[in-house]
C-alpha cells in the first residue's frame, strides 16, 4: 500500500483579506456620498418647495409626485403639511403654488433687513440719476442671490428681479463677490459653485482671469453673457469687517431715443459712488 502524501492546502488568507477589503471598501465610497446625518421628511418638503419655485404656473399633486420620481402616497402628507403651514395654496383647479412665506421669512432676517435697508436710498438714486436699473446681490449657498431691485424711471426698464439667482462667473454680481477675496476663500466659495440649469459651461482658467481683472480694476464692466446689448457694471459693497458682503450691479442698456441719459463711463462712476455710501452706511470706514 502506497503511503499517502498530503498536499498542502494553499493558504485562504490572502484571498479571505481581499474579499474583506472589498467588503469594507464598498460601503467606505458610498458613505462618502451620502450625508452622515439624513432626514428623508425634511428632503421631501425640501424637494417640493424648491419644484414648485420653478412651476410658474403651479402643479398638481399628481404632477409633484412624477416630477420628483416619487408615488403620491409619498408625498401627500408632505404637500398637506406645508399647506395647513402656509407654505403652499391650492388653486381652483387643485394646482399647488408657493405662498409668500419664504419671501416674508427672508425679509425677516436681521442681516438681509439691515443690508437691503443700508442699500435703497443709494440704489434709489443712481437709478434716478442714471436712468437705469439697478439690483443687490448676495452670495448665498453656492449661488448668487438677488435681494433688492429698483427699476429705472420711466415707460421703460430692464432689470433683474428680486429673488432671482443667478450664476457665479457669467456675471457681474459673481464676479465681484469673488475677486476681493483671499486665494483660500476663493477656492472656499468655488467648491461651493452650484451650476444653475441652462448655465453654459465656463472654464476655470478664463473664469479666475476675469475674476482677478474686476480686482485689478475695482469693479465689474463687461458684456452680458446672457443678453446681446447690455453691459453689466458692478461694483463690491464692503461691510464693517473689511469683507465684501455684497455686489450693486447696474444691467447698463444704451438707450437711442430722446431720454438717452448719461453715458456708460458716467453711470459707472455713479455706481461706484453708490457702493462707497452703502459701503459706509454699513459701519465701513471710508467705503472701500
Amino acid at each position: 500500500m502506497k503511503p499517502t502524501t498530503a498536499v498542502p492546502k494553499k493558504s485562504a488568507k490572502p484571498a479571505a483579506q481581499k474579499a474583506a477589503a472589498q467588503k469594507v471598501a464598498v460601503p467606505m465610497a458610498a458613505s462618502a456620498k451620502r450625508p452622515q446625518y439624513a432626514a428623508p421628511a425634511l428632503e421631501k418638503g425640501i424637494d417640493i418647495l424648491e419644484l414648485l419655485t420653478d412651476a410658474e404656473h403651479g402643479l398638481g399633486m399628481a404632477e409633484i409626485a412624477q416630477k420628483l420620481h416619487r408615488s403620491v402616497g409619498e408625498i401627500f402628507r408632505m404637500v398637506v403639511t406645508l399647506q395647513r403651514r402656509n407654505w403652499l395654496y391650492a388653486d381652483r383647479a387643485d394646482c399647488y403654488h408657493l405662498t409668500t412665506r419664504m419671501f416674508e421669512l427672508a425679509h425677516r432676517n436681521r442681516p438681509i433687513r439691515t443690508l437691503v435697508e443700508a442699500a435703497l436710498p443709494s440704489m434709489q438714486l443712481v437709478a434716478k440719476q442714471a436712468l437705469q436699473s439697478c439690483h443687490l446681490a448676495v452670495f448665498e449657498a453656492g449661488r448668487i442671490l438677488v435681494i433688492a431691485q429698483v427699476q429705472a424711471p420711466g415707460p421703460l426698464s430692464f432689470g433683474v428681479r428680486t429673488g432671482s439667482v443667478v450664476g457665479m462667473f457669467n456675471t457681474a454680481s459673481g464676479q465681484v463677490m469673488l475677486a476681493f477675496r483671499s486665494p483660500q476663500e476663493r477656492e472656499r466659495l468655488l467648491e461651493q459653485n452650484a451650476i444653475l440649469t441652462g448655465e453654459p459651461g465656463v472654464l476655470r482658467g478664463e473664469a479666475l482671469a476675469g475674476v482677478d481683472k474686476v480686482a485689478a480694476d475695482g469693479f465689474a464692466c463687461s458684456p452680458s453673457q446672457q443678453l446681446r446689448g447690455v453691459t453689466n457694471l458692478g461694483c463690491p459693497v464692503w461691510g464693517s469687517d473689511g469683507q465684501v458682503v455684497a455686489a450693486v450691479v447696474i444691467p447698463f442698456v444704451e438707450r437711442l431715443d430722446v431720454y438717452r441719459g448719461p453715458t456708460l463711463e458716467e453711470t459707472l462712476l455713479m455706481l461706484k459712488n453708490a457702493a462707497v455710501d452703502i459701503s459706509k452706511a454699513l459701519g465701513q470706514p471710508g467705503g472701500s
